[in-house]
């Protein structure tokens, strides 16, 4: 057999280098894609509010996964312990992954079986609950089969923004008469945010001795005491409640006071310092009441 020459020598270990180099970089595309991607539709979202998650898994290997399902967790909190399932596309059914202590996770069941190098997406739809706290959570995934398993992935960051302040106020406006001189209530609540304050109720109590009345359903009257409430309040509105209290004979040169004070919200309310407000009025006459603002030991709103 003839020998080669140096340079052809060169030459032919040169060519054999550029072919094994070619060859890598004719590898499929599918070596690289990941078994599970994860992909969130927004990043930040308050308390109450849905986001949605895609998953899309992909079977990496040579044999078919049979029974193949998109399955769907979060750290360090529970994904089912601050969220609800609201739909799921892509999937023939979805349901919760039970663990030890109860559901933790979200799982949707693919229509057929995952061939090897075989896509599959599933988009979850969750509603956070309304009274989350604030939470920093990393979204999981997993491809699970009847014959195969994949490792828990990590995927985008999901915050969870669960505080909003109520600002509370009350104001009061006298209205004179000889014998049915009353005080006009307003209280007057505003959303400071971040999120939407949920089912706020406001009470105020009574001094001892007056009741109150109300025109609409928003403040209810009872003993000692009025509840105002609200459904939502959005950061940067406000909305205004009113009662009214009657003043009798018996109230002439007596001062009282009147508080009003947050009693419920959701989600968590991060301000104390604005959920009191209070005012103090002194019948002089029938015809002249005199009232104003009262501390309350904390700051106003």
């Amino acid at each position: 057999m003839a020998r080669l020459s140096p340079t052809r020598r060169v030459a032919v270990l040169a060519c054999a280098v550029g072919l094994a180099a070619g060859a890598a970089a004719a590898t499929p595309a599918y070596a690289e894609t990941p078994e599970v991607q994860l992909t969130l539709s927004a990043g930040t979202v308050e308390a109450g509010d849905t986001v949605t998650v895609t998953e899309t898994v992909t079977n990496v290997h040579d044999f078919s996964v049979l029974q193949p399902t998109a399955r769907l967790f979060s750290e360090p909190t529970v994904l089912t312990g601050y969220t609800e399932l609201v739909d799921c596309t892509g999937a023939v059914s979805c349901s919760t992954v039970d663990g030890e202590n109860g559901p933790i996770g979200y799982q949707a069941v693919l229509p057929e079986a995952l061939s090897a190098r075989e896509s599959a997406t599933v988009t979850f739809t969750l509603r956070t609950a309304q009274d989350s706290p604030d939470l920093q959570e990393t979204i999981q995934g997993r491809l699970s089969g009847q014959n195969y398993g994949s490792e828990l992935v990590d995927g985008p960051v999901l915050r969870v923004d669960g505080s909003a302040d109520v600002g509370v106020r009350l104001d009061v406006r006298p209205r004179f008469g000889l014998f049915n001189g009353r005080l006009e209530f307003t209280v007057r609540l505003t959303g400071n945010g971040p999120a939407v304050a949920r089912d706020v109720a406001v009470t105020t109590t009574l001094p001892q001795g007056l009741s109150a009345t109300s025109g609409n359903a928003a403040c209810v009257p009872s003993a000692g005491k009025v509840t105002c409430t609200a459904e939502e309040i959005a950061a940067g509105d406000s909305t205004a409640l009113g009662f009214s209290v009657r003043l009798g004979l018996a109230s002439i040169g007596l001062p009282y006071r009147f508080t009003a004070a947050r009693t419920e919200s959701s989600p968590q309310d991060p301000e104390a310092g604005n959920d009191t407000a209070a005012v103090e009025c002194t019948v002089l006459t029938h015809l002249l009441v005199s009232c104003a603002d009262a501390p309350t030991g904390s700051a106003r709103s």
